[in-house]
């Protein structure tokens, strides 16, 4: 059985000392070495083990750099069970791990990051000293740092899609809903300093269904304003995703304003999402969506 599974990617420039760098000569040389060896660069952050699994450079067929790190995880484990019968614990060896992995696309051109949002495997911080630790191990002297890209236009971007296809919020006791949206109203007695609303968060999620002959492809414009149009005090979430002048589909995070692009992967419900196929989607995503990037970068 096929499943789908929505994943988020952000973007970042590559920065030392307040200025962009290249990474290539770098990655380059890892490469080179993993071609002819099977060693792996892994090291220890914190508490935990990263392994850049692979590290595949650009080619005829795809321009851009393939980084896949791997979080090693030797504690906290699934057991494999059927429907019917007892579970069996997966014993693992003392140098063997359970795999999360992220991938990261990288532009050399234009020293720049594309990374997959894997909240399983390593996160953006971890990346970034992962890559300050990898450079320090191959002697290069570089405290890089990987600043996201800011979507400075997100708000008339939002504004300005010609079709709404979803909108999320997440509300804390702070959030101050509007009294003329029901589906906020319902709940706003809820949000109160009073009551125990500083225990929990309320995400309300609103996503058009996909029948084009009832006119149901997207929701109506009226109901994702009036979300948009809330005192932003106390949101710590708000994402709008529609069809903008150039009839794409794109997603604005208008509380953060960082610039997102989110994928749909199909897999099979047995297995985990493939790196490689992973990457050539986020390789065709980026190439689409380069413009932008770079007019916000």
């Amino acid at each position: 059985m096929t499943k789908t599974k929505q994943v988020r990617f952000y973007f970042h420039k590559v920065v030392h000392e307040g200025e962009q760098i290249d990474l290539s000569t770098v990655f380059d040389e890892v490469a080179l070495k993993y071609r002819d060896s099977p060693d792996r660069y892994t090291f220890q952050l914190s508490d935990d083990k990263y392994k850049l699994e692979r590290l595949t450079p650009p080619n005829d067929m795809e321009p851009y750099y393939h980084l896949v790190v791997e979080e090693l995880r030797d504690f906290n484990f699934p057991s494999k069970t059927r429907l019917n019968g007892e579970s069996q614990d997966l014993g693992l060896e003392e140098d063997e791990f359970l795999g999360e992995k992220m991938s990261a696309l990288y532009d050399s051109e234009n020293a720049l990051f594309m990374l997959q949002v894997n909240r399983n495997s390593i996160s953006t911080n971890k990346f970034e000293f992962f890559l300050s630790t990898l450079l320090d191990e191959l002697n290069y002297k570089c405290d890089i740092r990987l600043p996201v890209i800011i979507q400075s236009d997100a708000e008339r971007v939002a504004r300005s899609f010609t079709g709404y296809k979803h909108v999320a919020i997440k509300m804390g006791q702070d959030t101050k809903p509007t009294d003329n949206f029901d589906l906020i109203s319902i709940i706003q007695n809820a949000i109160s300093s009073d009551k125990d609303s500083n225990l929990f968060d309320i995400e309300i999620s609103l996503t058009a269904k996909k029948d084009k002959n009832k006119n149901g492809e997207y929701l109506p414009d009226s109901i994702v304003r009036e979300v948009m149009s809330i005192d932003r005090n106390g949101v710590k979430k708000l994402n709008v995703r529609g069809r903008n002048y150039d009839d794409r589909l794109e997603t604005v995070d208008l509380i953060s304003n960082k610039l997102m692009e989110v994928i749909h992967f199909q897999y099979d419900e047995k297995r985990t999402l493939n790196p490689v196929s992973v990457f050539s989607e986020m390789s065709l995503r980026y190439s689409d969506v380069k413009y932008k990037v770079l007019r916000n970068r």
